[in-house]
């Protein structure tokens, strides 16, 4: 399979790790307080802030996207979890709740699979098996990795290492309405996840098939883990795009990532009034939808269609 897990030693393996501080915090969340908010007055505001993001000694990781309220706060939500929520009008225990999920998302992946795969790309069919052969089944991350890209409503949520193409992401979908980037420091992230590993899999690093094992098994674990596949899959080649995967359902992740421990992160809210005028420079830069190859095509209107029967129709609303 072509998966890369990327691991950055961590500091400190010789501490003892328990589940309390992985991903437990008594501590009440207040994301404002986790996520400092910055809101750029204007266009230049807004550039010189990424310039200053993409050109720092410190890689980062960004996720571009609508400025979604969940609860009266803002949130990073995988579109699985929203999709889900908002058409399960039975009330239901936990652990019911968790294998009616588990049975959707198995649905949802694939019967993707079954009517996109004539459709895609000569590599994402070679992905796909490949993935198929090496677990025996198409429930794996890989098939869910290409459904994401094809706006399939997945636990995935995509990140990118360039902040110009994440402010591309949070100003397309509607120029009404305000936009948000999402950023922490990359190293940061790698250090938090890997603290999370002796716990789970008694080892601090290589734990990508040991995540993909209980994953197609139907384990849910509390933690989250960063795949980055390196393939010829050209969208996230172009958007320079990885993803982290939460291994259970329901997740707040910008929640989940505080309470990992990362602390060099923040909010840049894009006001929608200066939106049109950045997507505009971006153009002038190389980056819009045909240079990230996002261009709606049939395979999205299969994800659109595939989402609809299997979770229902989408009811959220815009970003307010």
């Amino acid at each position: 399979m072509f998966l890369f897990f990327d691991f950055e030693t961590a500091v400190g393996v010789g501490v003892f790790i328990s589940k309390t501080n992985v991903m437990k915090d008594n501590k009440e969340y207040d994301v404002d307080e986790a996520w400092r908010r910055e809101e750029p007055s204007d266009v230049d505001d807004c550039l010189k802030r990424l310039v200053e993001l993409s050109t720092s000694d410190k890689k980062v990781e960004c996720h571009g996207a609508s400025m979604l309220e969940y609860d009266g706060k803002f949130s990073i939500r995988p579109k699985f979890d929203i999709r889900f929520s908002e058409n399960d009008k039975n009330k239901k225990s936990d652990k019911k709740r968790k294998e009616k999920q588990k049975k959707k998302e198995k649905e949802l992946i694939q019967s993707f699979r079954e009517k996109a795969f004539p459709f895609l790309p000569p590599e994402a069919r070679r992905f796909i098996d490949v993935a198929r052969f090496k677990w025996n089944t198409y429930y794996n991350t890989g098939t869910l990795f290409i459904g994401r890209h094809y706006r399939l409503p997945t636990r995935c949520i995509d990140w990118t290492t360039d902040p110009f193409i994440a402010l591309f992401f949070a100003c397309c979908n509607d120029t009404n309405e305000p936009g948000v980037i999402w950023w922490m420091d990359y190293k940061n992230f790698s250090h938090a996840i890997a603290m999370q590993w002796p716990y789970f899999y008694n080892k601090y690093e290589q734990v990508e098939e040991d995540f993909e094992k209980n994953f197609k098994n139907g384990r849910n674990e509390d933690i989250l883990i960063r795949y980055h596949y390196h393939c010829l899959l050209d969208r996230p080649q172009k958007q320079k795009a990885h993803i982290i995967l939460s291994g259970e359902y329901d997740v707040h992740h910008d929640k989940a990532i505080h309470r990992l421990g990362v602390r060099k992160c923040g909010r840049i809210v894009i006001r929608s009034e200066i939106k049109q005028n950045l997507l505009d420079k971006l153009t002038l830069w190389g980056i819009n939808k045909t240079t990230l190859a996002i261009e709606d095509s049939y395979l999205e209107k299969i994800a659109r269609q595939v989402a609809d029967e299997v979770l229902g129709s989408e009811k959220s609303k815009k970003a307010k």
